[in-house]
């Protein structure tokens, strides 16, 4: 991984580990949040996903990259809407940790299985990451149990990790596809942001589809209601998953971002206790000094 696919990572950790701060500290439900949050980043783009179409055209894409841009989306949805749940039943301190840092071992066999080959020292730095993030829930190592795991909030913080595995191999695809095709008149750059832009139309429309067809039709009104913050929010977002993207173009091995993205824990936990007063436990900084060695290994 190059030098400068590194730091756009670190900056996009910063900013992801910025907007959970800001969906933890939300009073209304996580789906409000979010379909205010994705409607905001989708309008932002609007006009450099219009630009775009028009200067490649709908049939220069590929049929799959619709395919992966769809399921893609529908792994977006169960991320955002399995971490908002799982803020209102947890720490962002303990939830942070699990949603971010169980993707790593699972989309490093999900790359095996297709085929990319991963170094045995990368793969100890997953299981140091895996394992520091299963430290951080605890209150003390001696209570070591999976009573302790049994919560409501990990459970959707697993949820939540699911989401995340399916929609980083899925748009690393994706992008791939809009790489081959080699577009004439944009770069990869272009391409990146303006599968950032449909991304977010399309997570927008299923989370809108899922309101209306469960009849939660006050999620409507409380999205209306912190439109400010949640587009402050859909700002931060967007910016974070496009540094991503970018650096996913710089990347053969979709896993080496995902793994180098889990330095947001970091930042998570420094977050939650200074802005939130969250405990800061002993387990706590072991899993996050694990977590951290494990991302150096990865690194280097």
């Amino acid at each position: 991984m190059s030098l400068w696919a590194i730091c756009l990572i670190v900056v996009s950790a910063l900013l992801h580990a910025g907007w959970n701060l800001l969906s933890k500290s939300n009073k209304s439900s996580g789906t409000a949040f979010f379909l205010s949050s994705s409607a905001a980043a989708s309008l932002i783009l609007a006009p450099f996903v219009t630009w775009y179409l028009l200067q490649v055209g709908w049939t220069q894409l590929p049929l799959t990259f619709f395919w992966f841009l769809l399921f893609s989306g529908a792994a977006q949805v169960v991320y955002l809407i399995g971490l908002g749940h799982a803020y209102k039943h947890g720490d962002i301190g303990v939830i942070y940790p699990i949603a971010r840092a169980l993707p790593v071992l699972m989309v490093g066999v999900g790359t095996a299985i297709i085929g990319q080959v991963l170094p045995v020292q990368v793969w100890l730095g997953f299981v140091l990451i895996t394992l520091g993030c299963l430290i951080v829930p605890l209150s003390s190592l001696r209570g070591l149990s999976i009573k302790e795991y049994c919560s409501l909030g990990v459970i959707w913080a697993l949820i939540a990790a699911l989401g995340t595995t399916g929609y980083s191999i899925l748009d690393k695809e994706a992008l791939n596809l809009l790489n081959v095709s080699a577009l004439e008149g944009v770069t990869s750059l272009d391409s990146a942001i303006f599968y950032l832009g449909v991304q977010f139309w399309v997570i927008f429309v299923v989370i809108t589809t899922y309101v209306a067809v469960t009849r939660q039709w006050t999620e409507f009104s409380q999205a209306w209601q912190i439109r400010k913050p949640s587009a402050m929010a859909g700002l931060m977002m967007l910016t974070t998953y496009g540094l991503v993207l970018y650096a996913m173009t710089m990347t053969t091995n979709v896993s080496y971002v995902v793994a180098l993205r889990q330095l947001s824990i970091v930042f998570g936990l420094v977050f939650g206790v200074a802005f939130l007063g969250e405990k800061l436990a002993m387990t706590r900084l072991l899993g996050t000094g694990m977590i951290f060695a494990g991302l150096v290994l990865t690194v280097l």
